[in-house]
């Protein structure tokens, strides 16, 4: 007897997506390791984190699913670029949000040809949000001339402090929590520093497993630095949150390496998602520094209802 296909993206009554729930999240976990993407978009820990500020819903299609989100006001639609019928699901996409009293239609675009989308799409390049990407050889070893700087930082780091790494455990959450909060508290509540700070909450507090681990970074017996990512498929760490104190030499770099050669001992991979600037230039230079291997671009396809 062949096997059940999955729901498909289809519905009778109309409503092809709902909000995102715990057990959407399972099915998406379960999905999400199949895929061959490598960008951070499609993540069941990810989603689960940030749900609070996308109120990101869900739809299936086929063996895999659709994602509509709320981003600064807009109604942003996403799917796997290796989605089968492509073109058939985004004409039930547009009908969707065209019967919702849409009047644009967008479609945030990742690996997928912008030439490849049907006529009428207008392509707008979002640099902002293009995700980088690290072969885990170099992030976990630091190696050659071209990761000098970083070896001599956690070095620097080291000798200078007694420290330690514990992995993420229920034991120091409270530590991690102690380090977000410091940190809130030096550069502000408002806007996204807040709405991460709620994510980062969340991710500590979720309930399931969804592939996620995380490490605690200590100097002195003072907790001064955390990572936490998740590992969505075979290939690929995605580091969904990351933090450190100011006056520690070479903690950001500490924190980097030690996490993610402690990710790598639970399940090799290839590569890591540190996602993206968010156009701020500190942070797309700190990314820079790392030397990645590809920007994973995106692009806003839109079209007007």
């Amino acid at each position: 007897m062949a096997a059940a296909r999955p729901p498909t993206y289809a519905k009778e009554d109309g409503n092809l997506f709902h909000p995102i729930t715990l057990a959407d999240l399972d099915a998406i976990y379960e999905r999400q390791q199949n895929l061959q993407t490598l960008t951070s978009e499609f993540d069941a820990f990810r989603l689960f984190a940030w749900l609070p500020l996308d109120r990101s819903e869900v739809a299936f299609w086929g063996d895999r699913f659709a994602l509509r989100c709320h981003v600064r006001g807009e109604i942003w639609y996403l799917a796997p670029y290796e989605t089968e019928d492509f073109t058939g699901m985004l004409d039930r996409l547009t009908a969707y949000e065209r019967a919702r009293g849409g009047k644009t239609f967008r479609f945030l675009n990742t690996e997928r040809v912008p030439a490849g989308f049907p006529q009428g799409f207008a392509a707008a390049p979002r640099r902002d949000l293009y995700d980088y990407l690290y072969r885990a050889e170099d992030l976990t070893a630091f190696g050659g001339r071209a990761y000098a700087a970083k070896r001599n930082q956690v070095s620097q780091f080291k000798r200078g402090h007694a420290w330690r790494f514990e992995p993420l455990s229920p034991g120091n959450r409270g530590a991690c929590l102690a380090v977000a909060d410091e940190w809130k508290a030096l550069h502000g509540t408002g806007g996204l520093i807040g709405a991460e700070h709620t994510a980062i909450e969340r991710m500590l507090a979720i309930p399931k497993d969804y592939g996620q681990s995380g490490g605690v970074l200590y100097a002195d017996d003072k907790p001064v630095a955390f990572a936490i990512g998740s590992h969505p498929r075979a290939a690929l760490l995605d580091i969904v949150a990351e933090k450190a104190l100011p006056g520690y030499t070479g903690v950001y770099s500490a924190i980097i390496q030690l996490y993610a050669q402690y990710a790598y001992s639970l399940s090799p991979f290839e590569f890591i998602n540190r996602e993206e600037d968010m156009g701020l230039p500190n942070l797309r230079e700190a990314k820079r520094q790392l030397k990645p291997v590809r920007l994973i671009e995106k692009t806003m396809m839109t079209l007007e209802l």
